[in-house]
């Protein structure tokens, strides 16, 4: 309820207690007087004004009730805007009534100055982008800002049969030091207090729409990082993959064949392929004869398949169109994660004299390439 229709009701309701008040004096003195036996008059007006006094009382209460309540299909004006418009409201504040009776209407005619649209709950979410990459590479939870390992670089197999009292041939493995530097992720917006205290389901939107920002983020750095701080070393990065040679005039299929078996015969098994969304549309309406027989991968209308020669294609939209990448990216690769995805909010230089709150979502990890000779990566096609 408003303040101005509060204080206008109690000025009612007051109006009508001294009025009780100045009766009840005079019943008292007419009581003194008397033997005790009080004017039949005198005691149906106080009965009456008790009887308004309690029925504005009741109107209070309802009143204050219908305004807490939710906005309902259909409503025009709240019935305290009415109730304060009303002659009978206005009688009974100038003491000219001592009881009214307010009644709401369930139909009022607009005055075509304003709209009355019913609220869809929740927010009208925007476009979120289907995360593929991180979900395949497991994650080590640390407490630095970096990790340091040793990595095979090279390793020659020499191992042979020896004759008795024949030297025995030596083998080959090399080693170098690996560091991976934790970075961070991180984005802000600024909201207006009021909206955050105002309405609960767009500051919830907010934190929603940072924490993938971050991921979206996270996942195009995991392919594409180039290794530079501050960012990631991600799995297309010099050195975390082996080149891939492509053959004039393959498709996609052809080629995940090829790089499929090129990594089986140094003894690593390819069970996953990245790919541009793009590449692998011109891929699903491939057909045999030269374009004119059967689709090769389904025809339209069946369920797909998206496994190649046993390879499970991962689409993925940061991935270069016209390349692809292949590789067991669970036993290739590694996630360490400092600090999981956090939303943090404050007051930043001026935010607290502006009714202003800053809104930051960061969060702090690397990417560690393994085993470079698990994953290759290149053009589908030689130009």
């Amino acid at each position: 309820m408003s303040e101005e229709l509060k204080k206008t009701i109690e000025a009612g309701l007051k109006a009508v207690q001294d009025q009780m008040q100045v009766k009840m004096g005079e019943y008292n003195t007419e009581l003194a007087k008397s033997t005790g036996q009080v004017r039949t008059e005198l005691t149906g007006e106080i009965e009456k004004l008790s009887d308004s006094f309690k029925s504005l009382q009741n109107e209070l209460a309802d009143l204050a009730q219908k305004q807490a309540a939710p906005f309902a299909a259909g409503a025009v004006i709240s019935a305290g805007q009415e109730f304060i418009k009303s002659d009978d409201f206005k009688s009974l504040v100038d003491r000219q009534r001592e009881k009214v009776r307010f009644e709401v209407k369930n139909t009022v005619v607009a005055d075509g100055t304003t709209t009355f649209a019913d609220q869809r709950p929740g927010i009208i979410a925007g476009s979120f982008a289907p995360l593929t990459l991180r979900q395949l590479i497991p994650t080590i939870a640390v407490t630095s800002n970096a990790v340091n390992s040793l990595r095979e670089l090279s390793w020659t197999n020499d191992a042979a049969e020896v004759a008795q009292g024949a030297a025995k041939p030596e083998s080959d493995i090399t080693f170098a030091p690996y560091n991976v530097v934790i970075e961070t992720v991180a984005h802000w917006i600024k909201v207006s207090n009021q909206l955050l205290a105002d309405a609960p389901a767009v500051a919830a939107y907010i934190d929603t729409r940072l924490r993938d920002g971050l991921a979206q983020r996270i996942d195009k750095q995991l392919l594409l990082g180039d290794g530079t701080s501050p960012n990631l070393s991600g799995l297309t990065d010099a050195g975390n993959f082996t080149a891939f040679t492509a053959t004039s005039g393959a498709n996609l299929a052809e080629s995940i064949n090829k790089a499929k078996y090129n990594r089986w015969s140094v003894g690593e098994v390819v069970d996953t392929a990245v790919v541009n969304p793009a590449d692998w549309a011109a891929l699903e309406i491939l057909r045999e004869g030269a374009g004119t027989g059967a689709y090769l991968f389904g025809a339209p209308g069946t369920a797909g398949n998206m496994s190649p020669f046993g390879v499970q294609i991962v689409l993925s939209a940061n991935m270069p169109a016209g390349s692809f990448l292949v590789g067991s990216l669970r036993g290739a690769a590694t996630i360490y994660q400092r600090q999981g995805a956090v939303v943090e909010m404050g007051f930043v230089g001026d935010d607290f004299t502006k009714n202003l709150v800053t809104i930051r979502a960061e969060e702090r990890l690397g990417l560690a390439v393994d085993r470079p000779a698990a994953i290759m990566y290149g053009a589908i096609t030689a130009a």
